[in-house]
């Protein structure tokens, strides 16, 4: 609540005050007392301004490209301008204030800054703008802003978190976001124009034979030429044509995330899912989609049309939580990253005045220390904010356990995205060996993933991978007999390799250095370009996130699969 300013004048005030009744100064002691009363004076007009000036603000609210409702839609890539704009109360009139909206960590401004400074004796509305965007897909949270009140002269600072709860869900780029008119075809299983690899007769512009003609065939499919030649009427057989069935398998492990909060290979990955199943969809074909994450597999069944393409959004944007995991942290951590947005959130439950009281020691040994302070003074919020029952926060000053499930239910309840914490911690991914053990048990499970829905596939599928490559040459063998057998089966399969950025490796030897950089780019292209030209030669489409010719290559194999004279060359071809 004491600013710097009016400590150290008190301290000096104080000190003058005491050396002047010590010399019997009366001039240094009038002056130091009359400081002390000035400081006094102004405590407590703060404090009446602090008593009658609930709530700070009497309106405000914040529009996101215009949205004011509580759960508002935005695109990833795109810049949002965001403004904000409220009116003081008629009690802060002769006060400092500094608003600052609280901003995701995923979110980082462009333009203008998302605080102000407003000084209320020029006038008590403000207006805030500025502009900001994101790269990561799902559901974040612009919890409120945080109002920083001081006198005039700046001794004393009170601060308040107003809550202006707003939701915004960012969608893919593609993924058009203010309108609800869909521009697919709701009847998406009926049968269309194209071509199926599978020959029989149907309704087409692709001609499979001429045979005799019989009672009910139309006269437009009479065959004149022929008819003319052998003096009997003979009419045009045309090719049957169905759509083509897709599976889109798209690796959501624990180590996609590395670099949240902010862009990782997985949201990348979710993108380029979400993009290829509009492309398909739009195409009239059914689309299913298999999530594989660490812990457990979702499958959504094959359908088409928009209500297909919202619930792949839907699971999309579930799995790519813009919170990173959190339970690898240590408990010291995990406390004080609760602790540092709990403070930013709800100053007023951590003010000293109120949330003050004596330790719990562990031992009699052991003094408390400021983590076993922060600690308490957190237990005692968390005991409140989550509906504990009374006393909780005493057992929670010593149990492990309990303060990180806490911590953890905070954590779940009010959306904290850790940054700087966050980052400095090491993941369980970070570990050279346990990140190489994940993605070989990533790998059998997509393998095993893919056995199960060639068994379950039909003619005409359609197989699109998002998925890192095999680290060792033992996992390459694996994923290519699996490929072989798919395509062995008569389908088509595009593996999409996501970006996983490269981390530089610290080498203090120079001869060492020297012989590894020459040496380095040969195995790093012979390494990255080994899968791909194994797979390559099996007959698989292979692909890059960034490839600007990704649903080039989409579209083409879907094509390949869609016409009969197309799949007879392919097959020739190989």
């Amino acid at each position: 609540m004491l600013t710097n300013r009016s400590s150290l004048i008190l301290g000096i005030s104080a000190l003058g005050l005491v050396i002047a009744l010590l010399d019997r100064n009366e001039p240094l002691a009038c002056l130091s007392l009359s400081l002390l009363v000035w400081i006094w004076i102004e405590w407590l007009s703060f404090q009446r301004f602090r008593m009658f000036s609930q709530p700070i603000l009497s309106s405000c609210s914040r529009a996101i490209d215009g949205q004011t409702d509580q759960r508002v839609t935005m695109v990833a890539d795109r810049e949002i301008v965001v403004r904000l704009s409220g009116k003081l109360s008629w009690t802060s009139r002769g006060y400092r204030f500094l608003v600052h909206d609280t901003v995701p960590d995923t979110f980082q401004v462009t333009n203008g800054k998302p605080l102000q400074v407003i000084d209320s004796g020029v006038g008590s509305k403000f207006d805030l703008e500025y502009v900001a965007t994101t790269a990561i897909c799902g559901k974040v949270s612009f919890p409120g802003i945080r109002v920083e009140a001081s006198d005039y002269w700046g001794f004393f600072r009170l601060e308040q978190f107003i809550p202006i709860v707003q939701e915004p869900t960012v969608l893919p780029y593609l993924i058009r976001p203010q309108t609800t008119v869909s521009v697919l075809k709701h009847n998406n299983l009926q049968r269309h124009i194209g071509h199926h690899r599978h020959m029989s007769a149907g309704l087409s512009s692709e001609l499979l034979g001429i045979r005799d003609y019989r009672i009910g065939d139309p006269p437009r499919t009479i065959a004149w030429k022929p008819t003319a030649r052998l003096g009997k009427l003979m009419t045009c057989e045309y090719e049957s044509e169905v759509p083509v069935r897709a599976t889109i398998f798209v690796d959501l492990a624990v180590y996609q995330f590395q670099g949240r909060p902010g862009p990782s290979a997985a949201d990348r990955a979710i993108m380029s899912c979400a993009a290829i199943a509009k492309l398909l969809l739009a195409d009239r074909d059914p689309v299913a989609a298999v999530l594989l994450k660490s812990d457990s597999t979702q499958r959504i069944k094959h359908a088409g049309g928009e209500r297909q393409l919202t619930k792949l959004l839907q699971y999309l944007l579930a799995a790519s939580n813009p919170n990173p995991p959190l339970e690898h942290m240590s408990i010291n951590e995990l406390v004080r990253l609760v602790f540092e947005n709990g403070s930013r959130r709800f100053p007023e439950q951590f003010d000293e005045f109120f949330n003050h009281g004596p330790v719990r020691r562990r031992s009699f040994r052991i003094r408390p220390t400021r983590n076993d302070r922060i600690r308490r003074s957190l237990a005692v919020v968390l005991e409140h904010l989550l509906d504990w029952q009374p006393g909780t926060s005493t057992r929670m000053q010593f149990d492990d356990d309990l303060m990180r499930k806490a911590c953890l239910d905070y954590v779940q309840k009010y959306t904290v995205v850790a940054s700087s914490t966050n980052l400095t911690a090491k993941p369980p991914w970070a570990d050279p060996g346990r990140w190489q053990v994940e993605c070989q048990k990533m790998t059998l499970k997509l393998t095993e993933t893919l056995l199960q829905s060639k068994a379950r596939a039909k003619d005409n599928e359609l197989f699109v991978v998002v998925a890192p490559e095999p680290i060792d040459l033992a996992s390459e063998d694996m994923v290519e007999n699996t490929l072989k057998s798919i395509v062995a089966a008569g389908h088509r399969v595009i593996f999409v390799a996501p970006l996983v950025p490269e981390e530089p490796t610290q080498i203090h030897d120079p001869l060492a250095r020297r012989i590894l950089s020459e040496a380095t780019p040969v195995n790093m292209r012979d390494a990255k370009t080994r899968f791909r030209d194994r797979v390559s030669q099996l007959g698989v489409a292979f692909a890059r996130i960034d490839d600007p010719k990704l649903m080039q290559i989409v579209a083409m194999e879907v094509g390949l699969l869609q016409s009969g004279s197309g799949r007879k060359r392919v097959l020739r071809a190989r």
